[in-house]
C-alpha cells in the first residue's frame, strides 16, 4: 500500500519523469486509465497513483472524474474526430470522376497530370473552397486515390481495333496454332543502355550514394521470343535491327524447335521487310505470322522481358570494367533458364488474353 504522504524525492522524481499519456496509443492508455481508476478505488491516493504512472495528477484527476460521471464505459479511448469536412459526399463523388475521368488538360489546366495543387485549383472552382496540399492528400487518399506513374498511349491507336484482335483475331490464331500443333511464340527487340535509370538505394541522409560508370553510353540490343510454356529464345546484337538480322533469328527458332511455330510480333521495319516476307513465304509450312495491332506494345508480353531485364540494371549497374554485351547476355540466360518467371509475363494484365484464348 502507497502512504497518501509522498517523500520530496519521489516528488521531485515523479515531476522530472511526467509523460505525455496523449502520445501512448489508443490501446495502451485505455488500459492505462482503467488500471489507474481501479487503484484509487482501492484506497490509493491520486497522487500515488500519477507517480507511479509518470502521468500529471491532473490527469488522473481527469480519469476519475469521467469514471463518476460515465462509469467503466467512459474510459474508453476513441479516436478525435478531427476537423469537421468541408465537402460533401456529392461533391466529393463529383470531385473523384473528374480526377479519374479526366486530365487537367482537357479541363483547360494546363499540364496533362493531375498535382495537388492543380486538384486544389479544381475545388476551388467547383465548389469555392480553398484547402491546404495536406488535406487534397487527405481527401484523395480517402477516395482511393494514390499518386501513380501514367502509362504512356499513343493517340494513333485505334482501341476498337485493339478489341477486335484480343476477342476475335488471336483465338483464331490459337485455333490455328492447336491445328497445326505448332509453337506459339511471342518476340520483341530493345536496347539496352549503360546510362539507364538507376533504382533506389539507402545512404546517410543529405549525402546522394555515387555510382560510377564509364562515361561511354555502352549500348547492346537484344531480341528474343517467348512462349506461353516458359521457354525463352534470345540472341544479343549491335546496331539497328536490320531484315537480315531478324530472318537469321526466325532461321535460328526453326532450328531449334521441331514443331511449327505460330509467331507474334508487331510491324517494326525489319518484320514487314521484303526479305523477311520472302522469307516467311519460303518457310510456310512451319512458320505462320501474325501482327499485332499498331500502337499496341503492351499486348506483347515480351515487353515483360525488357521490363525484368532494365530493372536488372537498374538494381545492380554496370562495372566501369564490365562489357555490357556479356552481362546482359549473363542475365538473359539466366532468365532463360528460369520458366517460372517467363510464365509468370503472360500473368499481367494487360496479357492475360493469351492465357483465355488457350483456355489456362
Amino acid at each position: 500500500m502507497f502512504s497518501r504522504s509522498l517523500p520530496m524525492e519521489w516528488s521531485m522524481v515523479a515531476i522530472m519523469t511526467e509523460r505525455d499519456a496523449r502520445s501512448l496509443d489508443h490501446a495502451t492508455l485505455e488500459e492505462m486509465r482503467r488500471l489507474g481508476v481501479s487503484r484509487v478505488l482501492a484506497g490509493e491516493s491520486q497522487v500515488a497513483v500519477a507517480a507511479s504512472l509518470q502521468v500529471n495528477l491532473h490527469t488522473v484527476s481527469k480519469w476519475m472524474r469521467k469514471y463518476r460521471a460515465g462509469g467503466a464505459d467512459a474510459l474508453t479511448s476513441t479516436k478525435a474526430p478531427g476537423p469537421p469536412r468541408t465537402l460533401s459526399d456529392s461533391q466529393l463523388a463529383k470531385l473523384r470522376r473528374i480526377v479519374i475521368g479526366k486530365n487537367p488538360r482537357q479541363l483547360h489546366f494546363g499540364p496533362a497530370l493531375w498535382t495537388l495543387s492543380l486538384v486544389g485549383e479544381l475545388i476551388e472552382q467547383l465548389f469555392s473552397v480553398v484547402h491546404h496540399a495536406s488535406t487534397i492528400s487527405r481527401l484523395l487518399h480517402g477516395m482511393g486515390i494514390t499518386p501513380q506513374v501514367p502509362t504512356k498511349r499513343s493517340t494513333r491507336r485505334d482501341e476498337q481495333e485493339i478489341q477486335h484482335w484480343i476477342r476475335s483475331e488471336f483465338p483464331k490464331i490459337v485455333r490455328e496454332r492447336d491445328r497445326l500443333q505448332a509453337t506459339l511464340l511471342f518476340s520483341d527487340e530493345t536496347g539496352v543502355h549503360e546510362d539507364g535509370p538507376v533504382g533506389r538505394t539507402w545512404g546517410e541522409r543529405g549525402k546522394t550514394p555515387l555510382v560510377k560508370i564509364s562515361g561511354t553510353r555502352r549500348r547492346v540490343n537484344v531480341i528474343s521470343a517467348l512462349s506461353p510454356r516458359g521457354r525463352l529464345w534470345f540472341r544479343c546484337y549491335g546496331g539497328t535491327l536490320t531484315a537480315t538480322r531478324f530472318v537469321e533469328f526466325l532461321q535460328s527458332l526453326l532450328d531449334d524447335t521441331s514443331k511449327p511455330i505460330v509467331l507474334v510480333i508487331d510491324r517494326h521495319p525489319a518484320h514487314v521487310a521484303a526479305c523477311t516476307r520472302r522469307f516467311i513465304q519460303a518457310n510456310r509450312r512451319r512458320l505462320r505470322v501474325h501482327y499485332l495491332p499498331g500502337y499496341a506494345p503492351e499486348l506483347n508480353p515480351d515487353e515483360h522481358v525488357w521490363s525484368y531485364l532494365k530493372g536488372a540494371f537498374r538494381r545492380d549497374p554496370l562495372d566501369a570494367d564490365e562489357r555490357i554485351e556479356e552481362v546482359v547476355g549473363q542475365e538473359m540466360s539466366k532468365l532463360q533458364s528460369n520458366p517460372r518467371t517467363v510464365k509468370s509475363f503472360f500473368d499481367h494484365p494487360e496479357v492475360r488474353y493469351v492465357k483465355a484464348a488457350l483456355g489456362w
